[in-house]
């Protein structure tokens, strides 16, 4: 189960192309130029399983996939699942923004695991 704050299909400001954006809840970085405050309270989202997310990004075949929030890397075991999920369900690539550095994440093994699981990461306190 991933808190997810809000789905917004066919987004061109996360990435390149048309993308589905999967805004997740919480985050405690609390970065100082967030776009997405209301994110950082988990209990903001909506409790989702990996299938229903997959099936709502599956409704648009052409847009790719970006995971932003609040910080996906706050809940790095659902979105491996998700990811993994997406790489055998499409064909879709996955960006990923964190406010972590990446020097951080592969000290952590479930950040890590979800690393390994993105196409491209933006990375760093905004």
């Amino acid at each position: 189960m991933i808190s997810i704050l809000d789905i917004v299909h066919d987004t061109m400001v996360d990435g390149p192309g048309f993308r589905t954006s999967i805004y997740c809840a919480g985050c405690s970085n609390a970065c100082p130029g967030c776009h997405n405050p209301q994110s950082w309270d988990i209990n903001n989202g909506k409790m989702m399983t990996t299938k229903e997310i997959t099936d709502i990004i599956k409704e648009d075949p052409f847009a790719n996939v970006t995971f932003s929030g609040g910080d996906p890397m706050f809940q790095p075991d659902g979105f491996t699942e998700l990811a993994e999920a997406i790489h055998i369900e499409t064909s879709k690539t996955i960006w990923c923004f964190t406010g972590f550095k990446f020097e951080t994440l592969i000290k952590n093994h479930a950040q890590k695991s979800l690393l390994e699981k993105i196409d491209v990461l933006v990375d760093g306190p905004f």
